[in-house]
């Protein structure tokens, strides 16, 4: 699930450090450098390949990269080759094989297109280790009682016997089926010895027996398989609650078997292996009367105490805490004072029982809320989700990439509800940090993750479309009980936002428009008064002249003779009468003129 992958990847983040080793291989190591002209003929001449595809420039590379050569070292002498693919120069090789990170490591059986991703540690023992488990077959099988015993007291693993009454074949071809599919896991023998038959045999004799022998514990805590083998489902869900031992560690490498039981874990965190061992007695008890039930581990505080905040516990140790890994849910002891270990069993009780109330991890309840899309926070989840409205919750994280892209998507179509007064109180778009808040009863696998809780009360649904505003309208349209067509409301809304973009558009043109218009009325004036003001000094002037040489004509001295400029005078006097009474008209005409008007009275 989410959560176990989340960890597993903080974790990864968490323990790789800077590391100056060259990711390449040297040319003188064991590792063979392949491409995509040799790659395939190489993995089918070879019945068993560990392939590394990597970056020269990669962190994680350069850290695995002297452990890698020193395991080819070892391996090349058993006959199982390590090679490398460099991804900056064969893109193509790697994408075949979608490579999506650095660096990625397949195991390959003697085809191109039978492999599998290599799932152990990355360093040389635990890759020498693997790959010699890896060729050997999927079940040993033994004939000498000796042998046996010897084989499951030194192996660290933990071992699914087979035991076969003689003359019994039936389920043999099961358990090899299984052997195979678990064998990454597990180690997996099986025996037709009497000494072995006649101890975990089925008393009837007419099927086989199964016994998982765990590590670090007595033959006699073995468990044996008494159900019958009706498919293999049946007897794998036995091998995995059975192999886990009665009070087991959780690391780094064991942590994903864990998850991948699908039980209840319950935790003991110690700050010192004395710690451990007083409560262990008390852990194997309680394990042996919830088998099947609850899997009970340690997990050293010094190591991975950060783990308790994942378990929404505080970082005070020793604590006792159980995870129900199906529903994500968690209860703890409270640590309000010291643990009290002889608690611990009334508290595994009460939770079997169903008892408890689970720790909720919750963000505060918002006390205002500002945007169109509803903040959800764990408290009230369950109480939003059940209102009688078509309610869209996005699950997100806020470091996913996904989930930011989206948020602008989700923020607008939650703006059209708001923005409709018929469905603004029928449709809701929330979102929660799914990383600051539990979800009980909420299998959330990736982020973003939207699912409609419709207003009937009717099975949430979970949204598989485009990341549309479209595509997420009309699924709440359809998948919804309240009929609101999102599409119809957004389209509407964007013809009259369209609308008044234009209406606001002509005003703002008509506006410059008389503006311009003012402008150059104003010119015209100016100049019409510039031509006024010109107009009057010129026609001042003639009159100015006119009237003077009138004024010297009247001053010249009479004689008897008739002076034959006379009549001259005395038209250049009515020419000054006219001139005076006719000035404004004739300014008015000028005025036309300038503007274009006129033109014959000129």
């Amino acid at each position: 699930m989410l959560f176990r992958s989340l960890l597993i990847a903080a974790a990864s983040a968490v323990f790789v450090h800077a590391d100056d080793s060259a990711a390449v291989a040297p040319e003188d190591s064991s590792v063979v450098k392949l491409n995509g002209e040799n790659f395939e003929d190489f993995v089918s001449t070879h019945p068993l390949v560990l392939a590394e595809f990597f970056a020269p420039w990669c962190g994680h590379c350069k850290h695995l990269g002297p452990e890698y050569v020193a395991a080819a070292d070892v391996l090349a002498k058993k006959d199982i080759p390590l090679v490398q693919v460099d991804c900056t120069q064969e893109r193509d090789l790697c994408s075949k094989y979608e490579v999506r990170g650095y660096p990625t490591v397949k195991v390959f059986r003697g085809a191109p297109d039978a492999f599998t991703d290599y799932p152990g540690e990355r360093k040389s023992d635990s890759i020498v280790s693997y790959m010699i488990k890896q060729s050997l077959p999927a079940v040993s099988v033994f004939d000498d009682a000796a042998d046996l015993q010897e084989a499951i007291d030194n192996l660290k693993d933990v071992i699914v016997l087979q035991v076969l009454p003689e003359g019994v074949t039936v389920g043999n071809d099961t358990f090899f089926t299984i052997a195979n599919s678990l064998r990454d896991d597990f180690t997996f023998f099986s025996t037709n010895n009497s000494e072995f038959v006649d101890k975990y045999a089925p008393k009837s004799g007419k099927r086989p027996g199964y016994v998982i022998f765990r590590p670090d514990e007595e033959s006699s805590d073995a468990s044996i398989f008494e159900g019958k083998i009706i498919d293999k489902d049946n007897l794998v869900d036995f091998i995995k609650v059975e192999a886990k031992p009665l009070f087991g560690e959780v690391n780094g490498g064991s942590f994903r078997a864990y998850m991948a039981a699908d039980i209840p874990l319950a935790y003991y965190f110690y700050n010192e292996v004395e710690q451990r061992g007083e409560v262990a007695p008390l852990m194997q008890k309680l394990a042996r009367e919830y088998r099947g039930k609850i899997n009970f581990a340690g997990l050293d505080a010094t190591k991975f105490g950060v783990h308790a905040k994942n378990l929404n516990m505080e970082e005070k140790f020793p604590l006792f805490v159980i995870h129900d890994v199906k529903e994500n849910l968690k209860y703890g002891i409270s640590q309000d004072t010291e643990l009290d270990n002889d608690k611990i069993p009334d508290f595994v009780a009460d939770f079997v029982a169903g008892k408890l109330d689970p720790i909720v991890k919750s963000e505060p309840i918002p006390e205002v809320q500002n945007s169109s899309v509803y903040h959800l926070v764990g408290y009230e989840h369950d109480k939003i989700i059940a209102l009688p409205k078509d309610v869209l919750v996005k699950y997100y994280a806020p470091w996913c990439g996904h989930c930011k892209r989206l948020a602008p998507i989700f923020k607008a179509l939650a703006d059209v509800y708001a923005a409709d007064e018929a469905s603004k109180d029928k449709v809701v778009l929330a979102e929660i940090d799914h990383t600051a808040n539990d979800i009980p009863g909420v299998d959330i696998q990736g982020y973003p993750t939207l699912i409609l809780y419709p207003a009937d009360g009717s099975e949430p649904v979970e949204f598989q479309g485009q990341r549309t505003l479209e595509g997420m309208a009309n699924f709440i349209k359809e998948k919804g009980s309240l009929n609101i067509d999102g599409v119809a409301l957004h389209d509407e809304q964007e013809a009259v936002r369209k609308a008044e973009e234009e209406k606001k558009a002509a005003e703002e043109e008509k506006a410059e428009e008389e503006k311009q218009e003012k402008q150059a009325d104003e010119s015209v004036v100016d100049s019409a008064s510039s031509s006024e003001e010109t107009t009057s000094t010129t026609t001042t002037t003639t009159v100015a002249a006119v009237s003077s040489d009138a004024e010297k004509a009247k001053e010249a001295p009479k004689t008897e003779e008739a002076d034959p400029m006379a009549a001259v005078y005395a038209k250049i006097g009515e020419a000054k009468q006219f001139v005076l009474k006719e000035k404004d008209a004739l300014l008015a005409k000028v005025q036309g003129v300038i503007n274009g008007e006129n033109h014959d009275e000129l």
